[in-house]
């Protein structure tokens, strides 16, 4: 049976999360569509647009086991041309941000509504400058993570201690900003199926403390104890792709009718 967006061209744009490529695989695998990746481990989301360096604020550099850490250019309006949608993944090295309010805009406003709403105002602009009005964007929200070196907090627990931002709270700005530009949302956190309740069977690292970890050795990460329980092992890309790939292509389907 031919799938449901058999033919159809995806451009992923993302974070360590997606550089990785193998939720692709498992979206190109259920879709039947051809997946793009412009995506480096490591970046904000205004690098993952605008290119790496772009950005002026201490987004955390965070290289991990991906492979497919090159230099990431700026997007373009020829990355945009014969897509027929545009997922967005990031935000899971925006931790630290302060959320500010919807109308900010980066960089007068250093917040994460405000480096949302300066991606977001990009990439409609690059698709008019496509002639490719009818491309869908989708804005998935990051899932339930573990802690890892760079962050000492699980996806339920504040980040940083004290600030009343989590994951979930994050979930909710990434909302927001799609209803906000139109497009279609999906809640990783809520809905992906990796969740407060078991993350830890689809993360990277089995165990939470690194093995190897040695105190009187000097590490570039503030957290060097705890091993990578943020990003997924490879039935945890595979349930995230499966989860993306049903929600766009229920939803591409719904919007064509």
């Amino acid at each position: 049976m031919e799938k449901p967006l058999t033919g159809k061209n995806v451009l992923a744009i993302g974070d360590s999360l997606t550089s990785d490529g193998r939720w692709q695989k498992e979206f190109e695998r259920v879709t039947g569509a051809a997946v793009t990746t412009h995506a480096r481990g490591g970046v904000g989301i205004i690098d993952m647009v605008f290119g790496l360096g772009a950005s002026d604020s201490k987004d955390m550099r965070y290289d991990p086991y991906t492979g497919a850490n090159r230099e990431l250019p700026p997007l373009e309006a020829r990355d945009f041309e014969g897509r027929d949608a545009v997922i967005f993944y990031g935000g899971y090295n925006e931790r630290h941000m302060e959320y500010g309010t919807i109308d900010d805009v980066y960089p007068r406003d250093d917040t994460l509504y405000g480096k949302f709403n300066t991606v977001m105002t990009k990439i409609y602009s690059l698709l008019r400058e496509a002639k490719n009005g009818s491309c869908r964007v989708y804005m998935i929200a990051p899932h339930c993570v573990g802690r890892y070196d760079w962050v000492d907090a699980d996806g339920t627990e504040e980040f940083p201690k004290g600030s009343g931002r989590t994951l979930g709270t994050m979930a909710e700005v990434v909302g927001n900003i799609a209803e906000k530009y139109g497009a279609a949302f999906f809640d990783a956190y809520h809905l992906s199926g990796i969740g407060p309740d078991n993350w830890n069977i689809y993360a990277n690292s089995p165990v939470a403390l690194r093995p190897d970890y040695d105190p009187e050795k000097k590490y570039e990460a503030p957290y060097p104890m705890y091993a990578d329980q943020a990003h997924l092992n490879g039935e945890g890309y595979a349930k995230m792709g499966r989860a993306i790939a049903l929600f766009v292509q229920k939803n591409y389907q719904n919007s064509c009718i």
